[in-house]
């Protein structure tokens, strides 16, 4: 059993900019310094593929492409729209407003948002989902999670807006064996439990039978404000980076089994350096972590992890992502995540 320790950050803080040298990964990934010309995203299709993270191996995350579009207004016309196994592109055109509703995801969908609209009073439910995209839309005030993955594989959570969910819920939830997803680019806010994270991947510490194995999630080019505590990761494989943390007193924790990777992101306060990675005291309970080039209350740490477990077989190296990624400077994430993360995208439509 490994038992816990207490690894600071280092304490030199370097004003300049770091700029992280392209390492590589087990075999395979690579890891591109995007520079000035880093990957910047305002004109989508209704059709766009997942090209980011885990969602884009193992079998391609392409939602409902090639299918026909849907234009919904209506709870009731959504609601149709997204249930079932055919392939679907629908597209969220207005303000749908449920009373307590529940909307179970089919699989091979894409499900996206035009400008302007908004889900209010809504979960979507993905149980058992494959090949789904989520994107471009406003969720609030859903019934309890916004976003619920449970059992399902090959997501992508992109452009989103997420606010404002009820006690003992989350704002993202990816949870019971679930695998193969990709957050980016959205902004969750306005979540002030003292208990829960804004982001939970696993639910609970006794369910390792689901979930060891599993659980391979990337977070990328998110933005976090006005959350008490941003992401809990439990078992699975995390790949965090270029992110922006706002106005939180926790960050990450990561606990049981779980193998975190955190790099080129920023942190601001009230946040303390030792809870920006955290792990649980309790040693069944330890989760693991490295990171790299972190901004915290405004210095630039190169190396740490918080209060983390160290273990000689976790890094970067060791882990090894199956994909090739762009990032950004950690200097350039602030402007970054906060100009393109949520609900920013305008779509081409080829006649």
């Amino acid at each position: 059993m490994r038992a816990f320790s207490l690894l600071m950050l280092a304490t030199a803080a370097i004003a300049a900019t770091v700029t992280a040298p392209t390492r590589h990964g087990r075999q395979k990934g690579r890891r591109q310094n995007g520079g000035g010309g880093a990957y910047e995203q305002e004109h989508a299709t209704y059709d766009d593929a997942c090209n980011i993270g885990f969602c884009s191996v193992w079998g391609a995350t392409i939602g409902g492409w090639g299918a026909e579009y849907q234009f919904v207004k209506t709870l009731d016309q959504f609601s149709a729209a997204v249930s079932g196994t055919n392939e679907g592109v629908i597209i969220v055109d207005g303000t749908i407003t449920g009373d307590n509703a529940r909307v179970e995801i089919g699989s091979s969908k894409s499900i996206v948002g035009t400008p302007g609209s908004s889900l209010t009073g809504i979960t979507l439910s993905l149980n058992s989902s494959r090949n789904v995209i989520v994107r471009n839309l406003k969720i609030s005030k859903p019934p309890g999670d916004a976003i619920v993955l449970e059992n399902a594989r090959s997501i992508w959570i992109d452009h989103n807006e997420i606010s404002s969910v009820p006690d003992g819920s989350h704002l993202l939830s990816i949870t019971r064996g679930s695998d193969y997803t990709t957050v980016t680019h959205n902004r969750f806010f306005d979540f002030a439990h003292p208990t829960n994270a804004a982001v939970s991947v696993g639910h609970s510490d006794n369910n390792a039978a689901q979930d060891q194995d599993k659980l391979h999630v990337t977070f990328a080019r998110n933005h976090f404000s006005n959350v008490t505590s941003a992401i809990s990761f439990r078992y699975g494989t995390g790949h965090l980076f270029n992110s922006l943390y706002e106005g939180l007193k926790l960050g990450i924790e990561t606990r049981t089994n779980a193998d975190l990777f955190v790099e080129s992101s920023i942190f601001n306060g009230p946040i303390e350096v030792s809870d920006v990675i955290y792990t649980s005291r309790n040693v069944w309970e330890i989760g693991y972590a490295s990171a790299k080039d972190l901004i915290i209350n405004l210095a630039t740490y190169t190396t740490g992890g918080g209060r983390v477990a160290p273990d000689s077989l976790l890094s970067h190296d060791n882990i090894g992502y199956p994909y090739d990624w762009y990032f950004w400077e950690t200097s350039r994430v602030k402007e970054s995540v906060a100009k393109w993360a949520g609900q920013t995208l305008e779509f081409l439509v080829w006649e």
